[in-house]
């Protein structure tokens, strides 16, 4: 194994460069060596990328990522040299009072890969290599001679099981369930409700292509450049609204888009990612009609073998969003085309 590494770091807002940075190595008993073999950008990685989060200059970008273990700490009971695992996007202590109620998207100790020093300090894994920290409880191992291939379960770490738990959470059979924004995370939320029995899935966003993304997974498309989305939606439930409306992106427009959509009694679920430290919500209308709000940073760890098994009985196929494969060389270009939203989903290949 050579002493460095190719990986995309982020030198400054909208700059991404591929460096030869030092291969990183095993500090705790806990932790797995990685050899990375497929990781993708995130929606999430815009957040630091266009600047929105500031970060230390020099981060390893990245936290979708699957891979061969390459080195094994002492402690590390589950895993192998040669298993193949794909990872959590956040790492928790698994031992906290958060953890132990199986919040551990609560956790005091939580970290995210590629997200600087104040979530973690851990480098990404749009590299080469990376360490994957608490590994028995960060990562799962791919299930061999199953029908889950390499491409869905990538998404497992992150976006599949983000859209997953926010209809998991909030749903049960025979909702209608209103997911607003047809990115990533929405179209697996949508994927998701579909597979967890929902009577009716509505997508709500501007850009075609995506809502007809969405339809192939099952759901109904509004074009909320075209339509009134709070009609449409209403006009679909006998005037109700939906029971469950999922905001997927994370803006404060989207959520002011969203609270309409909702019936008396339903339950609003956020998985966007906010950095607003504040912003103005119509929080009367929310109160009257006596709704549910469930939100923060996903328990990825607690939903992610639900959605292995899923995928395993061909209920979750992610990889269908998946519109371009590159080369990790071509980072900072695929960055480019990932926020003009000419890409749904970008694979990036660490060999190439």
């Amino acid at each position: 194994m050579s002493e460095t590494m190719k990986a995309a770091v982020l030198r400054a807002p909208r700059v991404v460069e591929i460096a030869d940075v030092p291969i990183p190595h095993i500090n705790e008993p806990t932790d797995i060596l990685v050899k990375v073999e497929k990781t993708a950008i995130c929606g999430t990685d815009l957040h630091p990328y266009e600047g929105r989060l500031e970060l230390e200059a020099d981060i390893i970008l990245g936290h979708e990522f699957i891979g061969s273990v390459v080195d094994v700490g002492s402690a590390v009971t589950q895993f192998s040299v040669g298993d193949r695992v794909v990872a959590s996007c956040v790492v928790s202590c698994g031992a906290c009072y958060q953890c132990r109620r199986h919040q551990p998207g609560n956790c005091a100790g939580s970290r995210i890969f590629g997200l600087g020093l104040a979530l973690g300090d851990l480098d990404g894994g749009q590299a080469e290599y990376v360490v994957v920290p608490s590994a028995d409880i960060t990562a799962r191992a791919i299930p061999q001679g199953s029908n889950v291939n390499d491409e869905d379960i990538l998404f497992a770490g992150d976006i599949m099981t983000t859209g997953h738990e926010a209809v998991a959470r909030a749903m049960r059979p025979g909702d209608t369930v209103a997911v607003v924004g047809a990115g990533p995370v929405g179209l697996c939320a949508a994927m998701s409700a579909v597979a967890l029995g929902a009577s009716q899935v509505l997508v709500v966003d501007k850009v075609a292509t995506r809502l007809k993304e969405a339809e192939q997974f099952g759901a109904i498309g509004i074009n909320s450049s075209e339509n009134d989305a709070t009609d449409a939606v209403l006009d679909l439930t006998d005037w109700r609204g939906a029971d469950v409306v999922v905001d997927a992106v994370g803006h404060p427009s989207a959520l002011l888009a969203a609270i309409p959509l909702l019936r008396a009694g339903g339950v609003l679920s956020i998985p966007g990612v906010y950095t607003e430290e504040s912003m103005t919500i119509p929080f009367a209308d929310l109160y009257l009609k006596g709704v549910r709000i469930e939100m923060g940073v996903s328990h990825i760890t607690e939903y992610m073998d639900e959605v292995i098994a899923l995928m395993g009985a061909g209920k979750l196929h992610p990889s269908a969003m998946i519109s371009h494969r590159m080369g990790l060389s071509e980072a900072a270009e695929a960055y480019k085309l990932f926020e003009a939203r000419e890409a749904v989903k970008i694979l990036l290949d660490p060999t190439r």
